[in-house]
């Protein structure tokens, strides 16, 4: 384990009571004023699967050769649920610092801690999704052992967003921008990943952008692990763990050493 990751393990450690506390308090205000408050945590990915069945199935009646209507629909959810997550943590994320500047200099309340809550509260909606897609797994009788592995993988995905929002929080105070231009990427990454379709049904150039989007890598190792039987390719498992361990070291070790110049500078 690198010095940065263990840096930030020992942070969230130490701080574990009041991140928690801060956290609960953080998803409660998501939902306040709602009639049905948290209930939207299991509405949200609930409708998502309806809609995707809908639309998939009968409206494109886009369906890969050999693959059962209900697992394509499975495949296909189980790898949307990530990207929608992914995106609403990373602009959580970017935008937690200039939203909480109130606890910028909090000497209780690092601010390490402010995008890393940011990406936990997003959270809830996919830890939902990923649960009943789990549950659909093994109702249609395509999941086996390695489902065990799918909380795995999702904890991999957050590790890498996690890194990302140390570093984009900073920059989106100085430069405000960094927040806007991100919905153009997210859109971007959604279409490159590779989530009502398999890398081998692409064409040429968009093939490439599918093993270029990092956001693929843990798409393709979640779908794998929900369809079934086998694992994911021992190159698609690398990656993710790579990609996480990079992402999370090189982000904590980034915020670390600027976060005074820029709080000075801001």
């Amino acid at each position: 384990m690198s010095a940065p990751s263990a840096g930030a393990i020992g942070l969230m450690y130490r701080h574990r009571r009041l991140l928690m506390a801060t956290l609960l308090q953080d998803m409660r205000q998501r939902h306040a004023g709602t009639t049905i408050g948290l209930l939207w945590v299991v509405l949200y990915p609930s409708a998502l699967i309806t809609l995707y069945t809908v639309v998939y199935l009968y409206v494109f009646r886009i369906q890969p050769p050999g693959v059962e209507a209900p697992v394509y629909v499975l495949r296909i959810v189980s790898g949307l649920v990530l990207v929608i997550g992914f995106s609403e943590a990373l602009n959580a994320g970017t935008g937690s610092l200039v939203a909480n500047r109130n606890l910028l200099l909090n000497a209780v309340f690092p601010s390490e801690l402010i995008p890393l809550r940011a990406v936990l509260s997003a959270q809830a909606t996919p830890v939902v999704g990923l649960a009943l897609c789990i549950g659909v797994s093994i109702a249609l009788g395509v999941g086996s052992w390695s489902l065990v592995l799918v909380p795995v993988f999702w904890l991999l995905a957050v590790v890498f967003v996690m890194g990302l929002a140390w570093t984009l929080s900073l920059a989106n105070l100085v430069v405000r921008d960094v927040q806007q231009a991100l919905a153009l990427v997210t859109m971007a990454l959604l279409i490159a990943s590779p989530i009502a379709y398999t890398p081998d049904m692409a064409p040429g150039a968009l093939k490439v952008l599918v093993y270029l989007n990092p956001v693929s890598y843990f798409v393709l190792s979640l779908q794998e692990l929900c369809v079934g039987p086998r694992l994911p390719s021992a190159g698609i498992m690398a990656a993710s763990v790579i990609l996480a361990a990079v992402s999370s070291s090189a982000g904590f070790l980034l915020f670390r050493r600027a976060k005074r110049f820029v709080l000075d500078n801001v």
